[in-house]
């Protein structure tokens, strides 16, 4: 057994990744993080109870949020804004009532006292809707482009239901809203 004893060209060193790799994987990463951010800060909604959103309305600003209350029989007038179909209404939550207009169509299953959840915003001057006379009156409206009505035939009676509402009697004035004819 005879072995060769000259010497061989020595093997090429595996060549590394360009630095410039990891350095772009590592901006996409940032940028990705970032434009999560982004979207999650700007899409978000604030949820107030009607008290709630009256209360800290200066607060809010202009800016749009979720309102949640229950809409007033006597107050809902459908109309018209220009071409564009409206429907005007009080409604209220916790002893204060707040003045709506919502554009567009109402939800399907909208009606009197049945609790909504509408997205809006706050805008600083009463609502002009032929036929509307707002409860609140207070200067303000609620101008809403999103409506949601939950109906559920499994209503389930929980223990904090008559605690919750207990508590929002007790927050609410003496008056009740009573509309004039």
């Amino acid at each position: 057994m005879t072995g060769e004893l000259t010497p061989r060209a020595p093997r090429p060193l595996r060549s590394r990744k360009a630095p410039w790799v990891a350095l772009v994987i590592a901006l996409a990463v940032v940028v990705a993080v970032a434009a999560l951010i982004v979207n999650l800060v700007e899409g978000s909604l604030y949820f107030y109870n009607a008290d709630e959103a009256v209360e800290e309305r200066s607060d809010i600003g202009d800016r749009r949020f979720t309102l949640q209350g229950s809409p007033i029989g006597c107050s809902i007038v459908e109309g018209f804004s220009g071409d564009e179909p409206v429907v005007a209404f009080s409604l209220s939550f916790g002893g204060a009532s707040v003045d709506v207009v919502h554009h567009g169509d109402p939800a399907e299953l909208f009606q009197a006292d049945v609790p909504v959840v509408l997205d809006g915003a706050w805008v600083a001057q009463p609502p002009v809707v032929e036929g509307f006379t707002g409860i609140a009156n207070d200067g303000w409206h609620f101008s809403s482009d999103r409506m949601r009505v939950k109906h559920d035939n499994d209503y389930i009676n929980d223990d904090e239901y008559d605690e919750r509402l207990t508590l929002s009697d007790a927050g609410a004035d003496s008056t009740e809203v009573v509309c004039e004819a």
